[in-house]
């Protein structure tokens, strides 16, 4: 009898969305444009986008992101969920995680600094790891959103300072 073990990435929504995630969280961080003038909805925001963001990096240690199954010459086959970070190979996923953790600081940075060039660097290089790794880091799309929405809503802060 002969066994085999196999490491299958579970099919998922994540890879069709992978495509259209940029576009998405840029067109639901547009709704921030509309939070302008509205201080509280930013600040909603702004805790959000870390919180957010934690959220999306403990849901790696959760069971459901990667399915490990066993196989017999007979034909039987056993699986069992693991968390996604059982896929994760070497330091470079952890990192980029971290990263994305510490980049969803930035909307606090653009509130406390009244500025909203912290947010749009932190959007743009949110955007590249969830791009690039094809939805690997899809879970960090609310996130994602979040800062655009704050970089979106601290425009006005720069219009009332130029005219006022």
């Amino acid at each position: 009898m002969h066994c085999r073990r196999r490491l299958v990435k579970t099919p998922s929504a994540h890879d069709c969305v992978a495509v259209f995630l940029v576009p998405l969280a840029l067109a639901v961080g547009a709704l921030g444009y509309f939070a302008r003038g509205r201080r509280r909805v930013v600040l909603v925001l702004v805790v959000s986008a870390p919180l957010l963001s934690v959220l999306a990096f403990a849901l790696q240690f959760v069971p459901g992101g990667v399915e490990m199954c066993r196989s017999s010459t007979a034909g039987a086959e056993l699986c069992k969920s693991l968390p996604a970070v059982s896929a994760w190979e070497g330091p470079l996923p952890y990192a980029i995680a971290s990263a994305l953790v510490l980049l969803s600081l930035a909307p606090l940075a653009s509130v406390r600094t009244e500025r909203r060039w912290p947010a749009v660097v932190s959007s743009v290089l949110q955007a590249i790891p969830q791009v690039i790794s094809f939805g690997g880091f899809v879970d960090w799309a609310p996130a994602l959103a979040a800062t655009i929405a704050v970089a979106f809503a601290m425009g006005s802060r720069l219009h009332a300072r130029s005219t006022g």
